[in-house]
């Protein structure tokens, strides 16, 4: 395997970039600004898919809990509903393993999947953080090629910054250079942007406010992102693995009509009419 092929952990420098492209103020179009949910997007130089980001904040939570969310598988089964599936697949070292992920997409848009590369670390510890960093970016495995029935999805760069404004209140950023591939037409990349990922957002707040009692009930002690000795994953072979994304069909998915999607519903409203 050539060196340009092999999937290598995140390091210092890998958060540094993460953070200071989060945290960059220049060039941001705001395009979705409701309910302390702010989403914008910046043009990107050598892409045409835009840089995504979306700020908020949260006087309810706290920052340990809402890195315990997004980490959670199981718990994500409970909340996500648009998931389809979503596995661990194996590890390159304590805070660096590849995953699985399908999302369903309407109809007649092709499910989403995506096989990613997932990093994070708390600065200056996990002792005592003062914030929480966890990044993704897309791989290749062998034994989990593109699917007939999916599209397979890039992520470049997606994560999160999750910083404690108090004992029981965060601040929560996310970014996403994504990469849906197909053939979609500019409306539904454009729906992304305004719609999903404020939805996204509200339901991870939601889901933050349930963890605790959710976690009592489902191993309470089992959280191997913050304590590696109870990671189960296999360590990733390197024969399998691939810093370099499969090519895949290019698929017609223009016949998607715009009033099918969201029927002109607010985000929050969906999210608080789901079960978590």
């Amino acid at each position: 395997m050539n060196d340009e092929d092999r999937v290598y952990p995140a390091d210092d420098q890998s958060f540094k970039d993460f953070k200071s492209m989060v945290e960059e103020e220049v060039g941001w179009e705001i395009c979705y600004n409701k309910k302390n949910v702010c989403v914008s997007t910046r043009n990107q130089a050598n892409s045409n898919v835009k840089l995504l980001k979306a700020v908020t904040s949260f006087n309810d939570v706290s920052a340990a809990t809402l890195f315990d969310v997004v980490h959670d598988t199981e718990y994500r089964r409970k909340w996500d509903h648009d998931m389809i599936e979503m596995k661990e697949v194996c590890k390159l070292c304590v805070n660096n393993t590849v995953s699985y992920y399908a999302v369903k997409c309407p109809t007649p848009v092709k499910s989403r999947d995506v096989l990613f590369l997932c990093s994070w670390i708390a600065y200056p510890n996990m002792r005592d953080p003062k914030e929480y960093l966890m990044i993704n970016k897309s791989v290749s495995h062998s034994d989990y090629p593109p699917r007939s029935n999916m599209v397979r999805a890039i992520s470049l760069v997606t994560g999160y910054l999750i910083r404690p404004t108090g004992p029981n209140s965060a601040e929560f950023l996310y970014l996403t250079h994504f990469d849906p591939r197909g053939s979609l037409p500019k409306w539904v990349v454009n729906k992304v942007a305004e719609f999903f990922t404020p939805k996204v957002i509200h339901r991870i707040h939601k889901a933050a406010k349930k963890y605790g009692a959710w976690k009592n009930k489902h191993s309470a002690n089992f959280k191997p992102w913050l304590w590696p000795e109870q990671c189960r994953l296999p360590t990733a072979n390197s024969g399998k693995l691939s810093a370099r994304v499969e090519k895949v069909e290019i698929i017609d998915e223009t016949a998607l009509s715009e009033d099918s999607a969201a029927n002109g519903r607010d985000p929050e409203e969906i999210s608080d009419d789901e079960d978590v």
